[in-house]
């Protein structure tokens, strides 16, 4: 049997725990933190708690009052130890605004539930091979929470069904200027003539926990606008969560990509985070 924490307190996964009147459900009034377990540990924990934290804040809303950076730690080797005592997880902590009200809440603070997912790996691996595709009439509209992991996700879910009818492993994503934001579930960096670059958040992408930890690694990495066609002429393209860490491109478009540069950072990552 798979548990959940809701709240603070574990329950079986397929307890209704949800009112019809939950506001995640009704508005989707919510944000959501997308981390991995390597051996019982969350590499950037404190790349996610920041980011929960400014979230709670542009959102207007207030995070539980006992829930902090340790006693989250503490909540996730909980839910481990009674899911088959798992090491290796994915984990996903989903944040609802309280309370009830139309478009306007009556309350602001948040509940939370936590499920957890076990995977094989126990590292960061670049499996590679990616078949991606752009679709020209998805846009992200650039806003004050585009940079956000809020819970309106139906364009992801739009790009992920085309994606599955075109035969790619991933969608890439424009903006509302036609420029290149991201893709279904990840930040996107190219390479040309040994230089990386991404979109900025000004693009309209998700402010990515990886994306911010390689920002910080290489501060030579340039932030701007990418034109759709310096896809195209790129010598690398590759994808960055924070769940699977840097999956190359292989193939857009019918244009073979290189993985050299993301094999090189994957290895960097690993070394960096998961070797004590």
């Amino acid at each position: 049997m798979q548990y959940i924490n809701f709240n603070g307190n574990i329950y079986p996964e397929h307890e209704t725990l949800l009112p019809a009147t939950n506001r995640g459900f009704r508005y989707g009034d919510g944000f959501f933190e997308s981390m991995v377990m390597f051996n019982k540990k969350i590499p950037l924990m404190d790349y996610h708690w920041s980011r929960i934290d400014f979230t709670a804040q542009v959102l207007a809303t207030v995070l539980p009052s006992r829930l902090d950076m340790e006693s989250l730690h503490s909540m996730f080797l909980d839910l481990a130890s009674v899911n088959d005592a798992v090491v290796n997880a994915r984990i996903r902590l989903q944040f609802y605004r309280k309370g009830k009200g139309l478009y306007l809440p009556d309350e602001d603070e948040l509940g939370y539930a936590i499920t957890m997912d076990k995977i094989d790996n126990s590292k960061f691996e670049n499996t590679g091979g990616l078949k991606v595709g752009m679709r020209d009439d998805c846009y992200k509209a650039v806003s004050m929470v585009s940079d956000l992991k809020n819970s309106s996700v139906l364009m992801y879910v739009m790009a992920a069904q085309y994606a599955k009818t075109e035969g790619w492993d991933d969608c890439i994503l424009s903006n509302h200027y036609g420029q290149v934001c991201e893709s279904i579930s990840s930040n996107i960096f190219m390479v040309k003539d040994n230089k990386i670059v991404t979109p900025d958040l000004d693009s309209g992408c998700v402010n990515g926990v990886m994306r911010s930890y390689l920002l910080s690694l290489h501060n030579d990495i340039e932030e701007r606008a990418i034109n759709p066609d310096e896809l195209t002429n790129a010598e690398e393209i590759f994808l960055t969560n924070a769940v699977k860490g840097i999956q190359s491109v292989k193939e857009m478009q019918g244009k073979v990509y290189t993985s050299k540069m993301a094999d090189k950072l994957t290895t960097l990552i690993n070394e960096k985070l998961l070797v004590q």
